[in-house]
């Protein structure tokens, strides 16, 4: 039983595609809200491409870069507080968390999708 979850929990991180295909039609059968399901999905998928993306990275040169990640994460962080700020006065927190969070999962995604077709082109020609 260890070893079914162990390999699911392995898939999904290094396929994070999929584990959000699996949030999303979860999500779907529950609520029947398909927008919702959407935003549920990649809300809860981040996490999955920021590892993905780590692994990758790994995989093709051998280096940690997770404090890049984490750095990247931290500077969209600030540059959407100071454009939040300047765009309103005042800092919604929630509304500026769900707009980094979710601005990391286009940025995480197109990342993710750039580094394994590189991956994929250079493990095919070499």
């Amino acid at each position: 039983m260890t070893n079914i979850i162990a390999w699911l929990v392995a898939t999904i991180v290094t396929l994070p595609l999929l584990g959000w295909y699996v949030i999303y039609i979860t999500t779907v059968k529950m609520t029947k809200n398909k927008r919702m399901s959407i935003r549920f999905a990649s809300d809860w998928s981040t996490i999955l491409f920021m590892a993905a993306v780590y692994f990758i990275i790994f995989e093709l040169w051998g280096w940690s870069f997770h404090w890049i990640i984490l750095a990247v994460f931290f500077l969209i962080a600030l540059l959407f507080t100071l454009m939040h700020w300047r765009v309103s006065g005042d800092i919604h927190i929630r509304k500026l968390f769900k707009g980094i969070w979710r601005f990391n999962f286009i940025l995480f995604l197109v990342t993710y999708l750039i580094l394994s077709s590189y991956g994929l082109v250079t493990r095919i020609m070499g």
